[in-house]
């Protein structure tokens, strides 16, 4: 391959199901390239596709920064749908094709949320938005994750609406108390009664998604109680799976960062984050929670950074206010 032309940078890149971001840093921790472009999860976009939309992005951000793929010292790519052990390998021909030089490291996207919520390589993330799921990293540098796949563990948004739908449907029946969710519910689906609503969900002409845990996050906030424990229920469950995840990293004895992002910790800052710091304090008492202010595509800058054996942390500063902040947004 032919030799670069500039100095060396690394390369970081937050790819998403609808939304990629790739960043071009140098060694002082200087952005020198951006660009962002399609998604980048091969399971829905395909493994060829990915290639195309990282070529794309990598031509637009090194040649704004003067560089071509043979100044790459090393890159990291963050990628929705790398999910279990194969998925690097089920990339790697479309990756290698790109012609990048240096190192090269394929990551979930979680990763990336975890390194720029954290002031080092080590902590944990749990991200809950539409789904949900929880990284982290030890200081020897293992990692693991939970599956994010709703079976066996919290799933977000879908948590808290299907708790609702849960709890509404026990008040119609009275095998449950009664609960403000179902006005709510009602007046929202344009429908007279329970009954009418529950058709409705199950034959499919009233739509009950993700978006409506916002509505039951409110109900909560206004005291509810039947709203206030589906909300801190699903809190418990996620604090649970993030619990998991430190003892299976062994850092239920540590001090250790916790970072939290998706919309789910926004919208849900009482009832659903009070339950699940609560949960995760009785596990590792010594976790501090902080909440996910920089753009994730800084995670993988950092990691981009470390991989090539360039100083990260004392740029972080610098690198994070030249990205930008964090958009509140679903996991997965």
């Amino acid at each position: 391959m032919p030799e670069g032309t500039g100095t060396p940078v690394v390369v970081g890149v937050d790819g998403g199901g609808t939304k990629t971001d790739l960043v071009v840093v140098d060694a002082t921790g200087d952005v020198v390239g951006r660009a962002s472009g399609g998604g980048a999860n091969w399971e829905g976009v395909g493994v060829d596709a990915v290639g195309v939309v990282l070529g794309e992005l990598l031509d637009r951000a090194l040649g704004a920064a003067g560089r071509d793929r043979q100044d790459v010292a090393a890159w990291v790519c963050c990628l929705a749908g790398v999910d279990w052990p194969s998925d690097p390998d089920r990339l790697a021909p479309v990756l290698d094709r790109l012609g990048v030089g240096g190192d090269r490291l394929v990551l979930n996207d979680s990763f990336a949320a975890l390194r720029a919520g954290t002031t080092g390589p080590v902590g944990c993330v749990s991200i809950a938005g539409t789904g949900a799921v929880c990284a982290g990293r030890n200081a020897r540098g293992e990692v693991a994750r939970t599956m994010g796949v709703g079976i066996g563990e919290g799933s977000g948004a879908w948590t808290i609406v299907t708790g609702a739908l849960g709890a509404v449907a026990e008040a119609h029946h009275h095998s449950g108390p009664a609960t403000a969710l179902t006005d709510r519910l009602l007046a929202g689906a344009g429908v007279a009664d329970a009954d009418a609503f529950f058709e409705g969900v199950t034959r499919g002409t009233v739509p009950v998604g993700a978006d409506l845990a916002p509505l039951v996050i409110e109900v909560a906030a206004a005291g509810d109680p039947v709203a206030v424990e589906v909300v801190r229920s699903a809190g418990t469950r996620h604090g649970r799976d993030l619990a998991g995840l430190a003892d299976r990293l062994g850092l239920g004895t540590e001090d250790v960062e916790v970072v939290l992002a998706g919309g789910v910790h926004v919208h849900g800052a009482g009832d659903f984050r009070d339950a699940f710091c609560e949960t995760v304090l009785a596990a590792v008492p010594g976790a501090r929670f902080v909440v996910l202010e920089a753009a994730p595509v800084v995670g993988a800058a950092l990691l981009a950074l470390e991989l090539a054996g360039w100083p990260a942390e004392a740029v972080r500063p610098a690198l994070a206010a030249a990205v930008g902040g964090a958009t509140v947004g679903g996991a997965e």
